[in-house]
């Protein structure tokens, strides 16, 4: 709501009056996955790729089973981003988008169930490009990116200084894992960038896998190709890394 303030009567200040803007935004969509029990557990903000929220939610059990609260925000629908328009992801709607995943974590580590030290990021494609901002910024203790996004541009290699502008030698870690054949996020543009992070003296692993292409873990997919020796060892080694990184 907005509220309306209107100086006492007794203050004499012709024709003043004062507009306070009171409005508390509302936090973005998401949805909240826990454990069996009462926790707390350690979290993990999982974040999508430019396809949407439903293009992971096949992936949120493997979390929980594995002990770990997930909150599944939909940062495109705020902004009203769909696939056609992913672009505007990076520059248009960035710093909102930011904004909106930083009020999600907020929410997080007010959650009884969750164990507000451990808290940890995982995104997908697009959603990579996030996991940077969250570990780079020390909202998370550590992130994961899946074929995530290195190049966030049309044309000529490093338009955009993100996500690379994200790292430094404070950020908390990410394990960056890539495939060799990705022929949307590819492999060359995704090495430069990480050069350039290893410059910046910014806290990134590597894996690439050579054979695997984008969105390994894409099941009954007409586009992509689904590996699934890829799509287990890639879940094996997140949470391998989370688990390094609990406090």
């Amino acid at each position: 709501m907005s509220c309306l303030q209107i100086l006492r009567p007794w203050v004499f200040v012709p024709f003043l009056i004062i507009l306070i803007n009171c409005v508390k935004a509302e936090p973005i969509y998401h949805e909240k996955y826990y454990p069996n029990g009462k926790g707390p557990f350690p979290a993990v903000i999982a974040l999508h790729t430019s396809g949407g929220i439903n293009t992971i939610k096949h992936l949120i059990h493997r979390y929980v089973d594995d002990g770990f609260a997930v909150y599944l925000p939909d940062f495109f629908r705020r902004p009203g981003l769909n696939k056609s328009l992913r672009m505007h992801t990076f520059n248009l709607h960035r710093k909102e988008i930011e904004q909106d995943l930083s009020t999600i974590v907020d929410l997080m580590r007010d959650d009884p169930r969750v164990e507000h030290q451990n808290i940890f990021s995982v995104g997908f494609s697009n959603g990579g490009f996030w996991v940077c901002y969250l570990a780079g910024t020390l909202q998370v203790n550590a992130g994961v990116a899946h074929y995530g996004v290195w190049k966030a541009n049309y044309g000529a290699a490093f338009r955009n200084p993100y996500p690379m502008k994200y790292f430094s030698s404070s950020g908390a870690p990410v394990l960056a894992l890539h495939g060799g054949e990705d022929a949307i996020q590819k492999i060359r543009y995704a090495e430069w960038a990480w050069q350039e992070i290893n410059m910046l003296g910014g806290n990134l692993e590597t894996h690439v896998y050579p054979n695997a292409g984008h969105a390994w873990d894409r099941k009954n997919s007409s586009i992509y190709l689904y590996i699934r020796d890829v799509d287990k060892n890639a879940h094996k080694r997140t949470i391998k890394f989370f688990r390094k990184h609990l406090k």
